[in-house]
């Protein structure tokens, strides 16, 4: 779905070109602003986070729609069938359906939702463990305090002085290692065959550093402990990996602002195809490292023809001879280097200035050549291919147009 607005007030030709270099969709509020836009932004935040099957998205059409043109591809609204095959293509395989289809898009949409991706399952966590041999716990010998490490988690200088049973003991070490693990209940303190076992669910390894200061106080036989035994260092949760990214916050973050680039393409096109394309350009030929890449993308393609004033039947050669072609004309590396990308597509923005005043002349030398048999007025149209910025070309034609009618031309 298109923004409400239809321009940004952005001047066309080389002018235009020289503000759309520097400036994104954010710095424009009446794109980001648009109710259509916003609409559509929170609609996919919200459920597309839902769709983990191509066939999900794909069933809802306006997260259909959001997809699809965030990816350059919103010719295939509809076209279920086919992007159902896309978007469940294997990313990492050369064959797949995505792969073997003559545009880009398909592949980086398949690579990004990666639903046909290989799904690794999630491996549970391990538990660490560790045991300590308590003896001679009493009311008349217990322990002063304890210090130590276990899961990751420290618990320094604790009281022991009230726990005076096995059982006391273990429930003052628990409360003290949840506590210092942020009130979360994965360590736990239990009682095993008369030693405390400590036990932590999330595997973040075992017990370090146990200290056990026998309270001097005491009138019995001093309180022991043994250091720790049965020590199992345990395994995190690697959680699954592959399938859909759409859980992904990021992801759905990403998706969002190529959706918001895509529809400030479709505003600034509204006034100039030129400047559209030389936008598209710009985000897109610095990744680019085939040539063929650039044959299958129309709107690349013709920035690169124009560019190099190439005839539209050069599109018609064999994609070998294409490239061959282009690679002689332009060293492809150039569009990694800003200075000479700036320079080539503000070149097509002044080309493509030029061509539209050509064809706007033709177009007036066409109507008057064909004003009756006695053709009063023949003009014919200069080939050459410099801009001219005297008149613009509404302003020529009409002109033209008023001499043959015998009206004034102001």
């Amino acid at each position: 779905m298109d923004p409400a607005i239809t321009s940004l007030g952005i001047q066309t030709g080389v002018a235009g070109w020289d503000i759309l270099q520097t400036k994104g969709p954010s710095d424009f509020p009446a794109l980001t602003k648009d109710p259509v836009v916003q609409r559509e932004i929170a609609y996919f935040e919200q459920n597309a986070p839902k769709a983990t099957t191509a066939a999900a998205l794909l069933a809802d059409p306006r997260l259909q729609d959001f997809a699809l043109t965030a990816f350059g591809l919103s010719s295939q609204n509809g076209a279920t069938a086919l992007m159902k095959k896309v978007l469940n293509s294997d990313p990492t395989s050369s064959t797949s359906f995505a792969a073997q289809m003559v545009s880009p898009q398909y592949t980086e949409i398949a690579a990004a939702f990666n639903y046909g991706g290989t799904v690794t399952p999630a491996t549970p966590a391990v538990p660490s463990t560790a045991q300590v041999q308590i003896g001679n716990l009493s009311q008349q010998s217990n322990f002063a305090d304890f210090s130590g490490t276990f899961a990751g988690v420290s618990v320094g200088w604790l009281d022991l002085t009230h726990a005076t049973t096995i059982q006391g003991l273990a429930t003052t070490l628990q409360t003290a290692f949840r506590r210092a693990d942020g009130n979360q209940s994965n360590i736990s303190v239990t009682v095993v065959n008369g030693n405390l076992q400590f036990t932590d669910a999330l595997g973040r390894g075992s017990a370090s550093g146990f200290n056990f200061d026998p309270n001097t106080l005491g009138t019995g036989t001093p309180a022991t402990a043994s250091s720790p035994t049965n020590i199992v260092a345990g395994s995190q949760l690697v959680p699954a990996s592959g399938g859909a990214a759409v859980t992904s916050p990021s992801f759905i973050s990403q998706i969002v602002q190529k959706y918001t680039e895509a529809q400030f393409e479709v505003v600034v096109g509204n006034s100039s195809n030129a400047l559209r394309e030389a936008r598209y350009a710009l985000q897109q030929l610095p990744s680019v490292t085939s040539w063929y890449s650039v044959i299958a993308d129309p709107p690349l393609a013709n920035v690169i023809q124009t560019v190099l004033g190439l005839p539209p039947s050069f599109g018609a050669l064999n994609v070998d001879q294409q490239a061959n072609t282009l690679s002689q004309r332009i060293n492809i590396a150039d569009f990694q280097n800003p200075a000479k990308l700036s320079k080539l597509l503000t070149q097509f923005v002044a080309q493509s200035g030029a061509q539209n005043e050509q064809s706007s002349a033709a177009i007036a030398a066409t109507l008057l050549n064909s004003f009756g048999s006695t053709k009063i007025i023949n003009i014919t149209v200069p080939t050459t291919t410099n801009p001219v910025d005297t008149f613009s070309s509404g302003s020529t034609a009409a002109m033209v147009l008023s001499t043959a009618f015998g009206q004034p031309s102001s």
